[in-house]
């Protein structure tokens, strides 16, 4: 049987680490939960969170405290507040990055359409991200053209619906309305939104990546091609990207709901199989908002998903650094999960469900 050890990684805003007198403490903590990767949260929503230097030079410290070091970036905008809920929404993300337009024309909060502007924004940031020595650059799961639920989604903004005529003719001069009405009945019509929408965040990956920086991806749950995300062509194309698998439910209340856990299973088991890699799938390990998902429940969700094949377990943890009994748990749980992880069978990934068959609730 192939064997694969745990591989624990965490995320944090490298803020959090310059204004905390504890942090000795934090690394510590860390230390015992045996994290071995930790990504600092660089650029969110079209802001940085530190000076450049000072991420570097945060970078060179816990380099020098034995753990490998990455980055990661908010690259667009959730739809909602996902950060901080505290505080409130952002209407816009950054001058020159547009919202997108949903159906009826209408821009979404919070949300960025990838134009010309984001994209050279968004490669100078990744430029910065190589020069100061990082090699992997996380994209959290914001990098997609939808928000989470079944239906067909995309941007319909002016722009993406030219870009959407000049590729498909045969649809040219349709309304937005008209569009969205031709999903359920033309299969064709269907395809070619899709596609389109995809072509636009498989350009933000192809146009802002600087060579020598491998972009890594996170797939919101349950996401696939209807908002954006055609996870086999974003794999294949990068073959050496981590990828962060969709599984939802960070809260008690919804993890343990009868259909929580089942629909985490369904979630990353049709992700792994359009990934087609277990070695480069990450879980979503998060409790938002802050102790929304217990230590105790944080725990089994882990079980879960070491048991459906992840053997990345990414900690997340928003603004805000986990909490002491967080790593409690997580250290007295570890001996039991590391032998979980080198017992458990991994899945046989081409005999896993078709990608269309996730369980949707609220």
């Amino acid at each position: 049987m192939k064997q694969i050890p745990l591989h624990i990684h965490y995320d944090f805003l490298p803020s959090l680490a310059r204004s905390d007198r504890d942090f000795d403490k934090k690394i510590r903590q860390m230390k015992a939960a045996e994290v071995s990767t930790l990504w600092l949260d660089c650029f969110l929503e079209g802001a940085w969170d530190s000076d450049p230097e000072d991420i570097y030079r945060l970078r060179q410290r816990l380099l020098g405290e034995g753990f490998e070091v990455q980055a990661l970036n908010v690259p667009l905008g959730h739809g909602g507040q996902a950060l901080d809920p505290s505080q409130p929404m952002k209407q816009s993300i950054r001058e020159g990055w547009p919202c997108r337009v949903d159906a009826a024309g209408h821009p979404w909060p919070n949300t960025t359409c990838v134009n010309q502007q984001v994209i050279d924004d968004s490669r100078q940031v990744a430029q910065t991200v190589k020069e100061l020595g990082f090699t992997r650059l996380f994209y959290d799961d914001d990098l997609r053209m939808g928000v989470w639920g079944p239906q067909v989604q995309g941007c319909f903004c002016d722009d993406c619906l030219r870009r959407f005529y000049r590729k498909y003719p045969a649809y040219d001069g349709m309304s937005r309305e008209d569009i969205l009405r031709g999903f359920d009945s033309d299969p064709a019509l269907l395809d070619a939104w899709e596609t389109v929408q995809c072509d636009s965040v498989m350009r933000f990956l192809e146009e802002t990546t600087p060579e020598g920086l491998t972009p890594c991806f996170m797939i919101m749950h349950n996401g696939d091609r209807r908002h954006g995300l055609d996870v086999a062509r974003m794999s294949q194309r990068f073959p050496d990207a981590l990828i962060r698998v969709g599984e939802g439910h960070f809260g008690d209340d919804s993890f343990l709901h009868p259909l929580g856990c089942p629909a985490i299973e369904r979630s990353i088991m049709t992700h792994l199989r359009l990934i087609g890699s277990v070695e480069r799938a990450c879980s979503e390990s998060t409790t938002y908002p802050v102790g929304a998902l217990s230590p105790e429940n944080w725990i089994r969700k882990m079980r879960l998903e070491i048991q459906c094949g992840l053997r990345n377990i990414f900690l997340m943890s928003g603004t805000v650094f986990l909490t002491e009994p967080y790593w409690e748990a997580l250290k007295k749980a570890l001996p039991e999960l590391k032998e979980l992880a080198l017992t458990t069978p991994l899945p046989e990934l081409e005999s896993l469900m078709p990608e269309d068959d996730f369980i949707w609730h609220l």
